[in-house]
């Protein structure tokens, strides 16, 4: 049964080259400027440009593979004039490709040099931002390719394994910190008061009043295993404020993220934004 010709996509032109390139560092230049300027946490407000950051790798995964940009430029030619493409080598689909970037030490090279970067920049990188935007978080063959590669990249097909292994686990702590928590606020309710202290505070008027403000979220298992950024929406003295928040990667369920001056506001003084992490299995994961 014949392979089903792949879709045409036009690479040079995705990766903004003249289609007669044939110099590699051009086109690792060209990728280099591209992945920088459209990474997903440069374009927090674009929701197409996780597409495009995946669309210009795709095609540097192809022109960078000199046996893959020899078939696509005859696919290429053919397309563009108007030749039927069935004969066509060229049937990799972008699973194929991104699977077969991290096997190659060139792309290896390039995207610890973009890891470098997007680190500079304050930007996700490493495993867990591969992982999630290039193979889906998805468990399988390609957690079991990306574990026989050396090297950090590798290390994303362990982190696939885990994600699966330790999810239940996970929600099992998430149970006993919430038993543990409920326990703790029940002792704290049954503490007997001080009069003498109450006493004091109505006498002198000085009576402490916390502009911490607490916050609650639930991330996935898998979010908490890797690390992630989450966009929160709170109201602070009737007013709605947005905050973008990192959770490190291996967050326990019940921590507690202290955010510096994002709390409630009042003479002039401002409290501190008290972000209180649950890891639930039926929490939806980042899009």
């Amino acid at each position: 049964m014949a392979r089903r010709p792949k879709e045409f996509k036009d690479y040079y032109s995705i990766l903004k080259l003249p289609p007669d390139c044939n110099s590699q560092e051009e086109i690792k230049k060209s990728f280099r400027k591209l992945a920088l300027d459209l990474h997903p946490d440069h374009n927090p407000n674009d929701s197409e440009s996780e597409e495009r950051f995946k669309e210009v790798t795709e095609a540097y995964g192809v022109l960078s593979d000199p046996l893959k940009k020899n078939e696509y430029d005859r696919f290429r030619t053919d397309y563009l004039a108007g030749r039927t493409t069935s004969s066509s080598n060229f049937h990799y689909s972008q699973e194929d490709i991104f699977a077969s970037m991290f096997r190659g030490k060139n792309t290896r090279e390039i995207f610890e040099e973009l890891n470098r970067e997007f680190n500079r920049s304050g930007f996700r990188s490493g495993n867990s931002f591969f992982q999630s935007l290039f193979f889906g978080g998805a468990v399988g063959g390609l957690g079991r390719i990306l574990r026989m590669v050396p090297g950090p990249i590798g290390k994303i097909g362990i982190g696939l394994k885990l994600a699966q292994v330790v999810g239940s686990s996970l929600y099992a702590m998430h149970k006993m910190n919430q038993q543990k928590q409920t326990q703790s606020e029940e002792k704290v309710s049954q503490k007997p008061k001080n009069p003498l202290t109450n006493g004091m505070k109505a006498i002198f008027g000085k009576k402490e009043v916390s502009l911490d403000l607490d916050f609650y979220i639930s991330i996935p298992p898998v979010e908490a295993l890797n690390g992630t950024r989450k966009k929160i929406s709170y109201q602070v003295n009737g007013k709605t404020e947005q905050l973008m928040v990192r959770i490190p990667p291996n967050f326990l369920s019940g921590g507690k993220l202290r955010i510096k001056d994002k709390g409630k506001i009042n003479a002039g003084k401002r409290g501190d934004l008290i972000l209180s992490i649950h890891v639930d299995s039926k929490a939806s994961p980042n899009k």
